[in-house]
């Protein structure tokens, strides 16, 4: 990943200002929040794109340069959040870990498991115990 100085070099000839950029960041959260596109696990950026407005590049660099992460990363802390929310649900805690994850949008077990272990410091299981006692 780029530091952030290097996203600010790399991104410096545009013309893309940061109150642009800020307003089209706060779009995107909106849209992600509300319509939840991460839970569909093949999402790419350039459907992301054409579903808020705007071009891939644009998208890339709203996501590069205001949000600190690439287009996977900040799509699976959306995907983690959302797996939180669904693993501590006390009405769900019968559900299988698996099905939270996939219903998330991740595609894999393994990558589910490393990453909400590397986000949270808790393995899914461990997360879902303190929230709900199972």
């Amino acid at each position: 990943p780029l530091t952030v100085h290097e996203t600010k070099v790399k991104y410096e000839k545009s013309r893309l200002d940061d109150p642009i950029a800020d307003a089209y960041l706060a779009e995107l959260t909106a849209y992600m929040e509300k319509e939840k596109p991460y839970r569909n696990s093949e999402l790419t950026i350039r459907e992301l794109a054409t579903a808020i407005g705007l071009t891939e590049h644009v998208l890339s660099q709203v996501i590069n340069g205001r949000a600190g992460a690439n287009f996977f990363t900040f799509v699976n802390n959306f995907r983690i959040e959302e797996a939180q929310r669904l693993l501590a649900d006390p009405s769900r805690k019968e559900d299988n870990i698996l099905a939270a994850a996939f219903e998330s949008g991740f595609k894999s077990k393994s990558h589910f498991n490393t990453l909400f272990k590397k986000t949270t410091g808790l393995t899914p299981r461990e997360f879902r115990r303190q929230k709900v006692g199972r």
